[in-house]
């Protein structure tokens, strides 16, 4: 039996939050800033929200009240960023947390909202080189168990809408997602393009 047509999309189905996904250090912070100036869009980061909230730095709250209750802080301001763009109409790129799309419970909520994401995708090396240079890492202990994250978070990562390349500068990242054809600028809150083959 031949599959319906797809209904036509009306501006109450265009979604107005983009999401970018990926382990840590693959820049989704500063290219989801810089691709929020370009759209002329909110740009919202979910870790400095969970700061906000908890009144607490990320590895200090890992450190007092442990794994499962920082998991439930982010799905709770994940819920919150996305109610506020949804109901004041205020396009949003959204950074995740580097486990916030590895929570199938996360991306349930995105999917029902019909929210596309962006794994930017890079090789463990460049990531890893990256993070040795940073500090206020929680999960980041040493090189054999950052792989090991990596590789436990890569099955959620490929389940992403789209996937780039992010192993270059933020600003050819920031090209390449323009490149597919979801957001356009000045037109904020359209999507287009094909998902990436799965």
């Amino acid at each position: 039996m031949p599959m319906p047509p797809s209904p036509p999309r009306g501006p109450a189905a265009r979604p107005s939050v983009l999401c970018l996904a990926g382990f840590m250090g693959c820049g989704k912070s500063t290219v989801g800033a810089l691709l929020a100036r370009q759209l002329a869009w909110r740009f919202a980061d979910l870790d400095e929200r969970i700061e906000q909230a908890a009144a607490l730095g990320i590895p200090e709250f890992f450190e007092r009240h442990g794994e499962p209750a920082f998991r439930q802080l982010e799905h709770e301001q994940l819920r919150a960023v996305l109610g506020r763009a949804i109901e004041h109409a205020e396009p949003t790129v959204l950074a995740l947390g580097g486990g916030t799309y590895a929570q199938p419970a996360n991306v349930e909520l995105l999917r029902n909202a019909g929210v596309p994401v962006v794994w930017l995708e890079c090789p463990v090396e460049i990531l890893l080189a990256r993070c040795m240079t940073m500090t206020g890492r929680p999960l980041f202990r040493d090189e054999a168990s950052f792989r090991a994250l990596y590789a436990q978070r890569l099955p959620s990562y490929q389940q992403a809408d789209y996937r780039v390349d992010s192993s270059g500068s933020a600003a050819a990242v920031v090209a390449r997602i323009l490149q597919l054809g979801i957001v356009t600028p000045g037109d904020a809150a359209h999507l287009l393009g094909e998902k990436r083959p799965s």
